[in-house]
């Protein structure tokens, strides 16, 4: 499964994910794509579960943001963006955090559960290492600009790595500055 993050801090969000799939106890590779970017680089979401599942609902929730964009004509807001998450996740059995500026131009994350139940708070964590990201996330200094989270993020990452067998210490990391 792996573990997906997503942090606000002061001037913007951070989305993190591992790159590894697991079957079993067996690494089946280690360059899983769980970060997904839409609308330019104004929205993103990291999903965490089976690899062919996280895939499809990646291709499927760029799709439905292309098709609102073109629709309506305007960047994706994280009320529109959570709610085609939640949907696709409820079909597909993954959980994500997603994030996208809201009216205001501040960037806010969603949690999104397999049930496609939402949560908006500003930590969150999902997968088999939620609950080791959650207590590393607790330390992170949240005061902090999103330029430094990248590698603060990394560290996170490596010391899940070290406690959950299915997160990898390899990670990818997306963020989002307040607009």
């Amino acid at each position: 499964m792996g573990t997906v993050v997503g942090v606000r801090l002061a001037d913007g969000v951070v989305l993190g994910a591992d790159k590894r799939a697991t079957s079993g106890s067996t690494v089946r590779s280690e360059s899983v794509e769980k970060l997904f970017e839409f609308d330019g680089p104004e929205a993103g979401a990291v999903a965490a579960g089976e690899t062919g599942a996280i895939q499809t609902f990646g291709r499927k929730l760029d799709t439905a943001v292309r098709q609102r964009g073109t629709e309506q004509g305007s960047t994706i807001r994280i009320d529109p963006l959570s709610r085609l998450a939640s949907e696709l996740a409820n079909e597909t059995g993954v959980e994500a955090v997603v994030a996208a500026r809201d009216e205001e131009g501040v960037a806010r994350l969603r949690a999104i559960d397999s049930a496609g139940g939402e949560l908006d708070d500003d930590v969150h964590a999902q997968g088999s290492g939620r609950q080791f990201a959650l207590g590393q996330l607790e330390g992170l200094d949240r005061d902090g600009s999103i330029d430094g989270a990248v590698e603060a993020l990394e560290s996170v990452f490596e010391r899940i790595a070290e406690r959950d067998t299915e997160t990898g210490a390899d990670c990818v990391v997306w963020t989002l500055a307040d607009g």
